[in-house]
């Protein structure tokens, strides 16, 4: 399997501080394929062993969710077809081959087991590396340091900050960090909708906005509030699958109850399901009759599920990893998928903003920058009345990073990083970063200019005015395109017009480099 070249840079990355440092940590976002990196520096952790020790190692990949083991073992032997691999599980328990797939917890209860004989890893990977501070995982981490003192540790993540704010820096002293927007601005994630439509309330004079838990009781009121937002939900969705977290699973059961009433058939991930019903449930929503998966954060983590085109939090999160989390379930690419929509109703939005993006912090106590918002321009719902409490109408109008400017398509070149074009009927505008400036250029489709140098808002705005985009219109992109693109770029979450842009790009990037070679800075 050919790896996107940022993940090859953070594979290599990884592979090289592990025999250097003897640990890594790769952060990247829901999507950009963190099972395949990891998979790929285990088969180059391999290799190096090998040709260093002349045997090969054995390797520990740890996780704490079944779903999330089985979809490790798996896109492994895509990735390293040629290792031999066993599992460690409740139901399964082998040490032969190379590479042993282990949950957590049964590793940790066969810990005196492997002491006895003398099995020790040389690697152990943990996913959700998040959870590594965790006493389960340090204490396998201790035990393996003891009989093996030279191993290494390798951790993939999403969100290394932890909400209890434990420092992963006595596991982790470097790390490799993919950010969600770059996904996003490169085409490998979809470009997200977030829709703000949290009820704020206002309660002995103070005001509070989401924490339905506590603010929409268990009654008649209650109820009414929860069937208005789940007609919200309804009026406001793009069509397809959606995903459905809430606080509890009686608040759960009223989302239910609403939806069924409304001629929907959600499934629902309730209490006490065993292992085969939650299975069945899932596959009624993924290949059956269900458009809606309610649950309470059974599908945090580890949920791959592409074609999810909306995500409805009617909880507010009490860390921003699981907010990160949640919204990753949506942003994941597939055939015909090119949009998606997150809809708040718990606060999350003005909780966190920062929005979906991680600030690194392997010392533990996270520093918060001041962010932006993410909703959207123009796209709130009313506030309806809502029974339970007293609520303010917020009129919200804040830019959310995660769009590419109107009229603009986001392009990642080998060469200039984030591109932005605009590719009109008559006009094409190309706004180019180098070092701390950008430069604007513009062309008539036969010419192309440079025509401003500065801070990216200055281009931008002159590029809109003389930018002659029209309203684009919700068009797929077409096999010429296709053949026009990849693979040098990938199309799966390009429209026509996106197409377009970087067709537009690709037939203008020789006049840059030559202005830019040029070195004239007027």
């Amino acid at each position: 399997m050919q790896l996107r070249p940022y993940q090859d840079k953070a594979v290599s990355h990884a592979t090289d501080m592990l025999f250097e440092r003897g640990n890594s940590l790769i952060v990247a976002g829901t999507g950009a394929g963190k099972t395949i990196m990891l998979a790929a520096v285990i088969g180059r952790f391999i290799n190096g062993f090998y040709a260093i020790h002349g045997k090969k190692p054995h390797v520990l990949v740890l996780v704490h969710r079944n779903e999330i083991h089985t979809q490790n073992h798996s896109k492994f032997s895509l990735v390293c077809p040629n290792v031999a691999t066993s599992e460690i599980t409740q139901n399964r328990k082998s040490l032969h081959g190379n590479v042993h797939f282990g949950m957590v917890q049964t590793v940790s209860n066969l810990l005196p087991e492997f002491e006895k004989a003398g099995s020790y890893f040389d690697l152990i990977v943990i996913d959700e590396a998040h959870h590594a501070a965790a006493s389960t995982y340090e204490d396998i981490i201790s035990w393996n340091n003891l009989g093996k003192p030279n191993s290494a540790l390798l951790g993939v993540t999403a969100t290394p900050n932890r909400g209890d704010k434990l420092p992963l820096i006595h596991l982790f002293d470097n790390y490799y960090q993919i950010s969600v927007k770059f996904l996003i601005d490169s085409h490998y994630l979809v470009r997200p909708t977030f829709l703000d439509l949290s009820p704020t309330f206002e309660i002995e004079g103070k005001t509070e906005t989401g924490h339905l838990a506590k603010n929409c009781k268990d009654d008649m009121a209650g109820r009414a509030m929860i069937d208005n937002l789940c007609d919200t939900f309804l009026e406001r969705k793009e069509k397809g699958k959606s995903i459905i977290f809430a606080p509890s699973h009686d608040f759960c059961e009223k989302i239910y109850d609403r939806l069924k009433s409304s001629g929907r058939n959600p499934a629902y991930l309730g209490l006490n399901l065993d292992d085969v019903q939650r299975k069945a449930e899932l596959d009624r929503f993924e290949n059956g009759d269900s458009d809606e998966l309610i649950n309470v954060d059974i599908c945090t983590e580890g949920y791959d599920y592409p074609e999810l085109r909306n995500l409805v939090d009617f909880d507010t999160n009490g860390t921003h990893g699981q907010w990160v989390q949640k919204v990753g379930r949506v942003l994941r690419t597939s055939p015909g998928k090119t949009t998606c929509t997150v809809i708040d109703f718990g606060g999350n939005i003005l909780l966190y903003p920062d929005g979906i993006e991680t600030d690194v912090a392997l010392e533990g106590a996270m520093k918060t920058e001041g962010g932006r918002k993410l909703t959207e321009r123009d796209l709130f719902a009313e506030k309806t009345e809502r029974a339970s409490a007293d609520v303010i109408e917020r009129n919200d109008d804040v830019y959310t990073p995660y769009n590419a400017p109107k009229g603009f398509e986001t392009i990642n070149d080998m060469d200039y990083g984030i591109v932005f074009v605009a590719c009109g009927e008559k006009k094409d505008c190309i706004i180019v970063q180098t070092e701390e400036k950008y430069i604007l250029y513009t062309g008539d489709k036969k010419t192309l200019l440079r025509t401003k140098i500065g801070d990216f808002n200055k281009c931008l705005n002159s590029a809109f005015s003389i930018a002659d985009v029209k309203e684009e219109i919700a068009k797929p992109i077409s096999n010429m395109q296709i053949k026009l693109l990849a693979p040098e770029y990938p199309t799966q979450t390009l429209t026509w017009y996106g197409a377009n842009c970087c067709i537009c790009w690709k037939t203008w990037k020789s006049t840059v480099k030559a202005d830019l070679e040029a070195g004239d800075d007027s």
